[in-house]
C-alpha cells in the first residue's frame, strides 16, 4: 500500500493557474503515494480559491478546503491545515508549486523512509542564479550565515518552503506561534533543540518560472522581533 501523505498548501491571492499545477503534480506523484491536498485560504481578497478547488474536485483529485475571511499569515494558515491532517506524513509547500516534481518526490522519499521525523528541503547556490533582487540575495546569505556559523544549526536553509514531517514532527510544528515568515525558522530551531526529534535535509531545485514576492521593510522589522522572541523563549521549551 502506498504511504498516505497530506500536502498542505497555504493560499493567499493565488495566481489563476495554481490549480493546474496541483493537478499536474497529482498525476506525477499518484503512482508512488496516496496523496490528499489540504488548501487553506488565508483571507484572499482576489482570485476565487473555492471555485478552483471545485474544479480540482471535478477532476477526481482528493482535496480538502479550509477558508476564513481575515488574512493571518502563512504560518497561521499552515497550522490550520496541519491540524486538520490525519495522514501519517505531512508535506507543505507554496500554492504555486515552485519546486520541481523531482524535488518534491525526493523530500517525500526521504520522509517516508522513516529515518527522520522532519525533512527540510534546502536550496543550493543555484537559488541565487534566479531573478532575485540583490537585497534579497544579501538578506538570504546573511541569515544563512547566522544560522550556520552563529547558531551552529545542522539545517542552514530554514526558509526553504518545502518541508515534511511525521506525526512527531506534526506535534512540534503545531507548537509554533509565529504567523508569518519566520514560522519556518521557529519550527526548525525548536525541533533542533528537542531531544526526541531527528531532522535531515534534502537538496531541492526551484522551477525556472518562479516569481518571488517583494520583501517589505515593515515585515522585516516585525520578523526581527519574532527572531529575538524565538531565540529567547525557546530556551524553556523541549
Amino acid at each position: 500500500m502506498s504511504p498516505a501523505v497530506d500536502i498542505v498548501l497555504p493560499c493567499y491571492n493565488p495566481n489563476e493557474t495554481w490549480h493546474e499545477e496541483l493537478c499536474a503534480f497529482y498525476d506525477f506523484i499518484r503512482p508512488f503515494y496516496a496523496v490528499n491536498f489540504i488548501v487553506v485560504n488565508d483571507g484572499s481578497i482576489s482570485g476565487d480559491p473555492g471555485a478552483q478547488v471545485n474544479t480540482i474536485h471535478k477532476k477526481g483529485v482528493p482535496v480538502s478546503f479550509i477558508s476564513y475571511s481575515k488574512n493571518r499569515g502563512k504560518g497561521y494558515a499552515l497550522r490550520q491545515g496541519v491540524a486538520a491532517s490525519s495522514a501519517q506524513f505531512i508535506l507543505y509547500t507554496d500554492i504555486d508549486f515552485p519546486f520541481t516534481n523531482d524535488s518534491m518526490k525526493e523530500v517525500l522519499s526521504s520522509l517516508t523512509s522513516g529515518k527522520s521525523n522532519i525533512v527540510a528541503g534546502f536550496r543550493n547556490d543555484n537559488y541565487y542564479e534566479k531573478n532575485i533582487s540583490a537585497f534579497r540575495i544579501q538578506l538570504s546569505k546573511t541569515f544563512r550565515f547566522f544560522i550556520s556559523d552563529i547558531l551552529r544549526m545542522p539545517v542552514t536553509d530554514t526558509q526553504c518552503g518545502l518541508k515534511g514531517f511525521d506525526k512527531k514532527g506534526k506535534e512540534k510544528f503545531l507548537q509554533t506561534s509565529i504567523n508569518r515568515y519566520l514560522f519556518d525558522f521557529e519550527f526548525i530551531y525548536t525541533a533542533v533543540k528537542s531531544d526526541h526529534l531527528s531532522i535531515s535535509a534534502v537538496p531541492v531545485r526551484l522551477k525556472e518560472n518562479v516569481v518571488f514576492s517583494k520583501m517589505r521593510f515593515k515585515i522585516l522589522a516585525q520578523e526581527s522581533i519574532n527572531l529575538l522572541s524565538v531565540l529567547v523563549f525557546s530556551r524553556t521549551r523541549k
